[in-house]
């Protein structure tokens, strides 16, 4: 996997090098995830545009999020707008601030947990199956795609999920890169305390916690994952029956979006580096682990 450095915009990264099934890895260059395009800068913008040559952008987030910071637009790319919840758009809303913490105009700290929980229901399912067939149907066709929520952490790290599932990636393989957001978190963290801090009424050591608590964690992706199996009866049946992805599409996303593992190519993404790699997985798993632990940031 590549990390994409920009100015403006934080925790951006290439999903190609990820292993799947059958020897392959997903391909460079192609699918991109992030964070919301707001303080992209000029050469930021002509980064994503020309160098990566991205050709869609499918924004996750709800219409408040996007009114109050709107992406910039990429000169000759398409942006499209999929939210995973928004009461007028999606009919349904998400609005559970946690006990002892206040909102702020639209801003509230919620429970991480249940929020991840709550993202398998049927009309943000549906929302679910036009970003994972408008990502995967620009990937197909050999165009770079680059999708976001507003951090790049949760709605896009279940898009990704979906995506990599799909791909035929193991679930470790999908959790490897959802916790790769707490490597680029650590360089914001200060300014991710100081919200938490106005949400938790200036009480630090709550604030401390729920900053924690709002890293990406394993327990997240699981809790998605136990509550699609509850729902829908599997993940797969959920890809297949309720997102619309059937064999044969899958069949030919795996075709046009990844290819075989050539070492040379792992090289290049980085992954023959195993030392490095084993140390950045130890680094986030312990990230993880102490976020639940309940340590300070």
């Amino acid at each position: 996997m590549r990390n994409i450095e920009l100015e403006g915009v934080e925790n951006v990264r290439d999903l190609g090098g990820i292993p799947v099934s059958g020897n392959r890895m997903v391909k460079s260059g192609l699918m991109y995830r992030g964070a919301a395009l707001k303080k992209a800068t000029p050469s930021d913008c002509q980064k994503l545009s020309k160098e990566l040559g991205v050709k869609l952008v499918v924004d996750l987030r709800c219409g408040w999020e996007v009114e109050a910071k709107p992406d910039c637009k990429l000169d000759g790319v398409r942006h499209i707008w999929v939210p995973f919840y928004d009461e007028q758009e999606v009919g349904v809303g998400y609005c559970k601030p946690l006990p002892g913490t206040i909102m702020i105009g639209h801003d509230f700290a919620c429970d991480s947990l249940d929020f991840y929980r709550s993202m398998a229901n049927d009309l943000t399912a549906a929302q679910m199956s036009k970003a994972l067939h408008a990502v995967l149907d620009c990937a197909i066709s050999g165009n770079p795609v680059y999708f976001h929520c507003s951090g790049g952490k949760d709605r896009a790290g279940i898009l990704s999920l979906l995506v990599l599932t799909v791909l035929g990636a193991s679930r470790g393989e999908v959790l490897d890169d959802y916790l790769l957001t707490n490597v680029s978190r650590e360089f914001h963290i200060e300014g991710i305390y100081r919200r938490f801090l106005r949400l938790c009424r200036g009480n630090e050591e709550f604030a401390r916690q729920v900053t924690n608590d709002h890293s990406a964690r394993p327990e997240n992706i699981e809790a998605f994952c136990s509550e699609v199996d509850r729902r829908y009866g599997s993940m797969k049946r959920f890809i297949t029956e309720v997102l619309g992805i059937d064999d044969e599409y899958r069949a030919r996303a795996i075709e046009d979006c990844t290819t075989e593992i050539d070492p040379l190519e792992v090289c290049k993404t980085g992954l023959c580096q195993s030392a490095k790699l084993d140390e950045n997985r130890d680094l986030v798993r312990e990230h993880a682990m102490a976020s639940t632990a309940g340590v300070t940031c």
